[in-house]
Parts: C-alpha cells; sequence; structure tokens
C-alpha cells in the first residue's frame, strides 16, 4: 500500500486551498484503524483535494494510491473510496458545460485535460474491481456495482459478473445495489437493455434465490427504467406486498449499511468537525422514525421511474398513506403534493386519505399534510371534512402572530384556500393581530360573499392601524383581501394609499389600484385620481390605473389612451397587463383591433405568456372566429400557461373551434398535467390551472358532439 508516494513531488501540486503537501496525510488517514480519523481524512479529500467536484493535479495522482487502498483486503472504509473514485471519473462530464474560472484558453486547455486524465486514469485500473463483487466487505460490495458500471469499459463482462453474483449474495443492501446496477447498466447501454430488463424480471419470482423483499423491489423500479414493457401487470401490488414484508421484518438493522460508515459511527457513538459527520446525523435523524428507510427510498425511486402509471402510482399513494409506518406516511405526503399536482388521474381517494393525516396526534405530519392540501385546493374537496374537523378543534394555545407556522394554522390555511365559510371564523380570529397570508385575498375570492362579509370590519380595521410606508407587503396583503370582499369599507383604505405623498405613493400605489379594481363600482369617488393617473401617471402605473378606471365606470374612451401605450410598451409585463385588461374590455376596445393586428404580427417580440394574452384579447375585442382561431391555434403551441385561457375561448366559440379538437383531444387524455415540466422533489405545479384547462376541454368536445 502506498508504493511510491514519497516519490510523488505533492508539494509542486495544488489543490482548493493551497499546494498539496498535505495530500499524503490524508491518503494515509484513509488507511488508520480509527474510524474518526478515516472520516477526517475522507472529509478533507472532499474539501480540499475534490472540492465542490473540482479535478487538481493532486487529485489525479491520489488515483493509484485510492485504488491501492481499495484493493487492500480487510481494510474498513474501502466503499466510501470506491465512491470518491466515481466522484473523481465524473461520470462522462463535459468541460464545455462547466463553468470555468479564466478566459485563457492554455489555463482552459490545461485543466481539460486534467479532467480528462482523472476520468482515463479511473477508468483504466477499474478492472481490478470485478475481483471485488464477492469481498467480505459488504459495505464495499454495496459499492462496487455501481462503480464498475460507470468505470469499467466491457459492459458485457459486468452484466455477466453482477448476474453471477446476484445467484450468490445475500446481504440486503449488495443485492438490491446489484438490481440498481444491472438497471443502471440497461439504461446507459440501450442495446444490453434487454438483457438487463430479462434479469431483473427474473428477480420478482422467489424460486431458490434469495428471498429478500428489498431486492424484489430494487428490481421493479430498475425494470420500470430500463424496460418497462417487462413489467409485471401487477407491479403496484407487488410492490405494496413488499412493503408491508420490510415492516414487519424491520430489517433496517440488518441491513447492509450495519457495515457502513454511517451505520459504525451511529454505532459507536463517535463523532468528526466534518461536513460527513453532520451528514450522518443528518440522515440518521430523517431516517430514524422509518422502519425500513431502503423501502421508503426505493419507494420513491420506484414513482419516479412509473412516470406516468398514473393508476399504479396512485395505488402505491394510498397504501403508503394508511401505512401505520410514520416515517413512510411521511415520504407519502412528499410524494402526494407532487403526483396530485403534477398528474392526472384518480385523485379522490389520495386526496381522503391526505386529509386522514390530520387526524394524527403528531403535530409534524398534520402541518406537512395541511400544508399540500393547501396547494391542492382545487382537486381538496374530499379533505374538506377533515380539515374543517380539525380547524374547529381550535389550537392549543391562543393564536399567536406567526399562527401559520403551527398545526393549527396550516390546516385553517388548507381550508381557506378552499374557499370553506367553515375557515371564517378562525380566519377572524388570527388576522386580527397575526401573520397576513399573501394569498388571503384569493382565498377570499373564492368564499360565498356573505361568509366573506364577516371579515371585513377585522381588515379595515387593521388597515386603518397601519403607518403608510411600514410593512409594504403586509399592507398589500390586506387591501388585496379587502378588497377581495367586494365591501365598500375598503374604499377609504385604498384611496388614503392612493393620495399618499413621496415614498408611500410609489410603494402603495400599484396595490391601491388594483384594490380599487377589484371594487369597481363601489369606488367611483376614485374617478378623478384614476383619470389622471391613466393620463399622467407613470408609464408603469397607466396600465393599472386604466384597469381600475374601467373597473369603477369610467369609460372605454378614458381607458383606451393608456392601453394604447401599454401595447407599445418596451417591456412584455406592461404589454401583458395592456392584454389582459382589453380581454375584459371585449368589444369595449375593439378600437384597438390595428394595433393587436400589428403585434399578432410580430410573434418573435410578442411570444410565450404574451402570446397567449395576445390571442385572448384579439378574440374578446373583435369576435372573429377565422381571424382569431390561428392566432389561438399558435398561442396553444407557444407555451403550456397559454392552454387553459385558450380553451376558455374555443369552449366559449363552441363548434366554430371545430380545429381545435384534435389539439383537446391530445391534451385531455395525456397523464400529466399541462403544466409539468418533469421536476422531482419539492417540486409543485398549479393543479387549479390545470383542472382549468380540463373543465374547458371537455365543455369545448361536448358542444362538438363528444
Amino acid at each position: 500500500m502506498f508504493t511510491g508516494i514519497d516519490d510523488v513531488d505533492w508539494a509542486s501540486m495544488g489543490h482548493a486551498y493551497g499546494d498539496a503537501s498535505d495530500v499524503p496525510g490524508l491518503l494515509r488517514g484513509l488507511a488508520s484503524p480509527d474510524p474518526a480519523e478515516r472520516e477526517i481524512a475522507l472529509d478533507g479529500m472532499y474539501g480540499a483535494v475534490h472540492h465542490q467536484g473540482d479535478v487538481y493535479d493532486s487529485t489525479v495522482a491520489c488515483v493509484p494510491f485510492l485504488f491501492q487502498l481499495v484493493a487492500t483486503a480487510g481494510l474498513p472504509g474501502r466503499g466510501e473510496i470506491v465512491e470518491l473514485l466515481r466522484s473523481i471519473d465524473g461520470d462522462g462530464r463535459d468541460p464545455e458545460e462547466m463553468d470555468f474560472w479564466s478566459d485563457d484558453e492554455e489555463e482552459y486547455a490545461a485543466w481539460a485535460a486534467t479532467l480528462a486524465r482523472a476520468e482515463s486514469d479511473t477508468r483504466a485500473r477499474s478492472g481490478m474491481l470485478l475481483g471485488l463483487l464477492g469481498d467480505p466487505d459488504a459495505g464495499l460490495r454495496c459499492a462496487v456495482p455501481g462503480a464498475l458500471v460507470q468505470l469499467h469499459d466491457d459492459p458485457g463482462a459486468v452484466l455477466a459478473a453482477l448476474h453471477e453474483r446476484l445467484a450468490v449474495e445475500r446481504d440486503g443492501g449488495a443485492l438490491r445495489a446489484l438490481a440498481a446496477a444491472v438497471g443502471e447498466l440497461g439504461i446507459r447501454k440501450p442495446e444490453f437493455a434487454e438483457r438487463s430488463g430479462t434479469a431483473l424480471a427474473a428477480l420478482l419470482t422467489r424460486g431458490d434465490g434469495p428471498g429478500d423483499p428489498g431486492l424484489r423491489l430494487s428490481a421493479l423500479v430498475q425494470l420500470a427504467r430500463c424496460a418497462p414493457g417487462l413489467l409485471p401487470e401487477r407491479s403496484a401490488e407487488l410492490a405494496v406486498e413488499v412493503m408491508r414484508e420490510a415492516r414487519e421484518a424491520a430489517e433496517e438493522a440488518d441491513e447492509a449499511e450495519a457495515g457502513s460508515a454511517d451505520a459504525a459511527g451511529a454505532a459507536s457513538g463517535w463523532e468528526t468537525p466534518t461536513m460527513i459527520s453532520y451528514l450522518r446525523r443528518l440522515r440518521a435523524s430523517q431516517r430514524g422514525s422509518v422502519k425500513a428507510p431502503w423501502a421508503t427510498e426505493l419507494l420513491g425511486e420506484l414513482h419516479r421511474a412509473l412516470g406516468d402509471r398514473v393508476g399504479d402510482r396512485f395505488t402505491l399513494l394510498e397504501d403508503q398513506l394508511r401505512s401505520p409506518d410514520w416515517g413512510q406516511r411521511r415520504e407519502a405526503i412528499d410524494m402526494s403534493g407532487l403526483l396530485l399536482t403534477g398528474w392526472r388521474g384518480p385523485y379522490e381517494e389520495s386526496v381522503r386519505l391526505l386529509g386522514e393525516q390530520l387526524r394524527e396526534a403528531d403535530h409534524r405530519i398534520v402541518r406537512w399534510a395541511a400544508s399540500e392540501l393547501e396547494r391542492l385546493y382545487a382537486i381538496g374537496g374530499p379533505a374538506a371534512g377533515a380539515l374543517a374537523e380539525r380547524v374547529a378543534a381550535g389550537p392549543e394555545f391562543p393564536p399567536q402572530a406567526r399562527w401559520h407556522e403551527t398545526s393549527y394554522g396550516a390546516a385553517l390555511r388548507a381550508l381557506a384556500a378552499q374557499g370553506d365559510a367553515r375557515s371564517v371564523p378562525g380566519l377572524v380570529q388570527v388576522l386580527r393581530f397575526g401573520h397576513v397570508p399573501e394569498d388571503l385575498g384569493d382565498w377570499i375570492e373564492r368564499l360565498d360573499p356573505e361568509a366573506a362579509a364577516a371579515l371585513v370590519p377585522v381588515l379595515v380595521g387593521r388597515l386603518a392601524r397601519i403607518t403608510p410606508g411600514r410593512g409594504p407587503g403586509r399592507t398589500e396583503h390586506l387591501l388585496k383581501a379587502a378588497a377581495a370582499t367586494g365591501s365598500a369599507e375598503a374604499v377609504e383604505p385604498a384611496l388614503r394609499l392612493l393620495r399618499a405623498s413621496g415614498d408611500v405613493a410609489r410603494q402603495a400605489r400599484v396595490p391601491a389600484l388594483r384594490a380599487l379594481a377589484r371594487l369597481g363600482g363601489t369606488a367611483r369617488e376614485a374617478l378623478p385620481e384614476l383619470r389622471a393617473l391613466a393620463v399622467d401617471g407613470e408609464p408603469h402605473h397607466r396600465v393599472d390605473a386604466a384597469a381600475a378606471l374601467w373597473a369603477v365606470g369610467g369609460g372605454a374612451e378614458a381607458v383606451l389612451p393608456a392601453l394604447s401605450s401599454g401595447l407599445a410598451a418596451e417591456h412584455w409585463p406592461q404589454r401583458y397587463d395592456a392584454l389582459r385588461l382589453i380581454a375584459r374590455m371585449g368589444t369595449g376596445a375593439a378600437t384597438l383591433l390595428p394595433v393587436l393586428r400589428r403585434l399578432v404580427a410580430s410573434p418573435e417580440e410578442n411570444g410565450g405568456w404574451v402570446e397567449g394574452a395576445l390571442a385572448v384579447a384579439l378574440w374578446q375585442a373583435g369576435r372573429d372566429t377565422e381571424e382569431s382561431l390561428p392566432v389561438l391555434l399558435r398561442a396553444w403551441s407557444a407555451h403550456p400557461d397559454n392552454r387553459p385561457d385558450v380553451a376558455g375561448v374555443w369552449a366559449r366559440m363552441g363548434p366554430a373551434a371545430g380545429s381545435a379538437v384534435p389539439l383537446v383531444r391530445e391534451e385531455l387524455a395525456a397523464a400529466r398535467r399541462h403544466n409539468n415540466t418533469g421536476g422531482t422533489g419539492r417540486v409543485r405545479y398549479r393543479c387549479a390551472d390545470d383542472e382549468r384547462l380540463l373543465r374547458h376541454g371537455r365543455a369545448l368536445l361536448e358542444a362538438c358532439g363528444g
């Protein structure tokens, strides 16, 4: 081990923090019998020699010594070194797509050459890993399969070795790693996809092989990724069965990670002042309540791999939401937010089960579930009863200024987001002095006007106590909410802010104008100020002033000049706002049709969202189907976010929009919601917009005879 290490001129090399003379010490630290010393050394490798994925000349010089460490029988921690080597290799990274710190071409060439050497050196030595698939160290056996798929240049030999090892391996973690590697090889090398899929499908039946439930779940995941055609019809049921086996067996203590640095650190109680130690503690705290964390993690991978097989995904989600395992339900709540906002499907039972989480005693579960339900307000009806019960039970202590951060507050927000009148008493209490949500005005607009009226005193009272210029965000949210009630009592605070001077005016003018636009005819006393602002106000305020002027009854002749100016604005947000107002005015803005036609003729300047607003405005102002339909069709394809509004126009056109029916049929047949961009993790989509698109699309199909 370390043959030739003292012959390397480390001091002439560098890493993230200077010369590399300390690297031999780090390498020797990786071979220490003391786990704490090994962890400090590994942290130093990632922190300096391979800092944030960077590769230096010293990084490349380490490669042969790292392989010597991996080849040393009995040395603990070799699995982590294999992962370090995979990171150094870069897995096919492209220097041209990476940020480089210098414009100097020679420096760039030297840097790119270093990256290439790191890749070639790691791959040239990867053959020795084949002999380690049967090493006594379970942690190493978990790391080697994925490394072989990434580094070895003979995929046929790798697949044969993995298949051979699957027949004799008995460690749960190593089995899952082998299955994952077989699937990954099929994805990276499409010519091996069928062979990989066949090998994985064979793992789904118990036979004489290992009965580890994690192996079958991992095989399902990889089949969905590399050979979905080989998935069994009862994939969801099989996954549910495996999850139940995992819970009953409580295999976490016996899995392969027991020999890893994570488990060793947790068992011995030692810690180091390193990022690795911090991340280990974080993982332990996150997984501490989960009986079989590997199963929960694999189920998340299966969800992502199943993609648009929504029937299977909803079956999995419903079982997970019913699980007695706290950790699995926590993961299910997180997955429900992504699945329900991003995919169309039989959501009612999943939403109901999400609501059932509010009956839990654990306030964290309640808060997490309610936070997801708030985003799902458009389809949240099946959970409304559970939300209302939780809100009716009241908070455990008097509402605080930060009420929204409590489990009670999360449930109240979710109920209010649905426009449910049962949220009003709670909102009255918390809004007397507490946090004002940004979406409060939107919630109130969904309320029955009679129910919303109960909120007027508290909203107007708080606005009266606000000093202009202080807390502009809170003022804006309160003003929007008060205006959403439609009460004439909201006019006075809106006018007070509109008439403010100096910095206060600049901060409050747009919120005040938009509040007056919502109040409409009840704010006629604002007409003089609105007429003046629509003509002589700052350019970026004129369209908002025109919108308020139109809403309160100022007449088209007073509004059109501001709209004409807005359509000629350099920045697209002003054009967009002007187009939205033209759509509301309808034929009252017909005199602007020549301007709209000129904008239509310049799609390169009015693409994306603007193109959708332009198409709708053209129809509303002119009501000419023959002229508007091609523009609407183009807007439909220009940006997915245009589709709900465009479909709304087609629904109003009825049979005259028959040429759009094929597009709408195709959209409605899709498993994904129209605004699903393929994100994962904490990404959430506006399912309310998609539900609106579905309603409009179905209305068009019905109008056209089907």
